[in-house]
């Protein structure tokens, strides 16, 4: 097999390596496979002329992989036999942990350098022409994240570090005054006897934030465990740990791991008829935004959690969505500069969202780089992304 020929296997790999969807979801579309081979030779289940196979594979769409090759620079790294990166290596990438973190197109790292070489700045705080640049292109992004998951308005995109700080955030503002009542009678706050439930297969992002609040509010963690059956999300498990005191669900949307799109409506029902009045549901949608639409308007949650290094953006951004009146209901995660209001010796008020999360400096390039990095997913398009996705995971089941 020629090089190129294994390198755009490699990437049709890559590109489905952190997505699987659901047997059922299989199910439906094996009745009509997109799998198409170019050869009447040897069956594909046969065993016998593996080489044949390889070279006869095609997908549906197999023009999407070898057009987007050119756009990550790194994917022609070489190495040599001792496997260092070397110019004159013989072997070249083949990169399978997209779902730990996506490559860069070039389209994104020339957004970071064209920033940092024109419009480098501080935002919100400058009247001159570089910081009016640099405040524009930073808000841009979040106009396009909000565009991206259909958020209803702009003030709902709180950027963050990733989504472990997202999750953070909303568990720390959660559990800021330790159980006791805060002074701002309309914070939400967790007290002691307050359940939380998350499953057994999050990401260690959503299991020990909860753990710290729980120790910290006196709140009880409950674990859904994995379905003994199909290993997958158990609902009549959930259903038999929400109940009155249930005051917060967190769980993932997509599970690379487990290869399944959890069942979220089935799960805000439940939440809605069965848990305590104004309980919140969270979605570390870290696996699904990248690879899928994600409608928050229509997902019927209240808060997810989503990282731009896994969705071709640049590491150290992520963003929370929440409603707006719901993160303003929230104790501020971080004090310092742009999140206050007004400040006087002996108190301060803070600013609405998305403002009143973000403290300080923000993170400018990687924002703008996400957004970049959401023109380039938009360009290809999402629904083609998981059309392709669906068509792969298929068949590599």
């Amino acid at each position: 097999m020629s090089n190129t020929r294994a390198l755009t296997i490699a990437l049709h790999l890559s590109l489905a390596a952190a997505f699987s969807p659901p047997p059922t979801h299989h199910a439906a579309i094996r009745q009509s496979s997109t799998l198409s081979v170019a050869s009447s030779s040897a069956p594909i289940t046969s065993s016998t002329n593996n080489e044949e196979w390889w070279k006869a594979f095609e997908l549906k769409d197999s023009t999407l992989a070898p057009s987007v090759i050119n756009d990550f620079p790194i994917l022609s790294t070489q190495f040599n036999d001792d496997g260092k990166i070397s110019s004159e290596g013989n072997k070249r990438l083949v990169y399978l942990d997209s779902a730990a973190t996506s490559q860069k197109p070039t389209s994104v790292t020339d957004a970071l350098t064209a920033y940092y070489e024109r419009a480098n700045s501080n935002v919100h705080r400058g009247a001159h022409a570089l910081s009016r640049e640099a405040t524009e292109q930073y808000e841009g992004a979040r106009d396009k994240v909000a565009a991206f998951v259909n958020a209803n308005s702009r003030n709902e995109i709180v950027f963050t570090s990733g989504a472990t700080e997202a999750i953070n955030l909303v568990a720390t503002s959660l559990s800021h005054s330790c159980g006791k009542p805060p002074k701002n009678v309309r914070e939400l706050y967790f007290q002691e006897g307050d359940e939380i439930v998350i499953t057994e297969s999050e990401h260690h992002s959503n299991i020990v934030p909860w753990q710290m609040v729980a120790e910290r509010t006196g709140a009880v963690l409950k674990y859904v465990p994995a379905c003994s059956v199909t290993g997958g999300f158990d609902l009549d498990a959930f259903k038999e740990l929400i109940g009155p005191k249930t005051k917060f669900v967190s769980v993932q949307h997509v599970s690379n791991v487990l290869g399944a799109i959890n069942p979220v409506d089935d799960i805000v029902k439940i939440v809605r008829a069965e848990a305590a009045p104004g309980a919140k549901i969270m979605l570390d949608s870290c696996q699904s935004v990248p690879h899928m639409k994600v409608d928050v308007q229509s997902l019927g949650v209240d808060f997810i959690a989503a990282s731009g290094h896994k969705m071709c953006g640049p590491t150290g951004i992520g963003f929370l969505w929440g409603k707006e009146s719901t993160l303003n209901s929230l104790a501020p995660y971080k004090g310092g500069g742009e999140m206050i209001d007004e400040v006087y010796m002996d108190h301060s008020t803070y600013a609405p969202a998305p403002a009143r999360f973000e403290a300080g400096t923000p993170a400018i390039a990687q924002a703008i780089g996400l957004g970049a990095a959401i023109d380039y997913l938009n360009e290809i398009g999402m629904d083609r992304i998981h059309d392709y996705e669906v068509e792969l995971a298929d068949y590599l089941r």
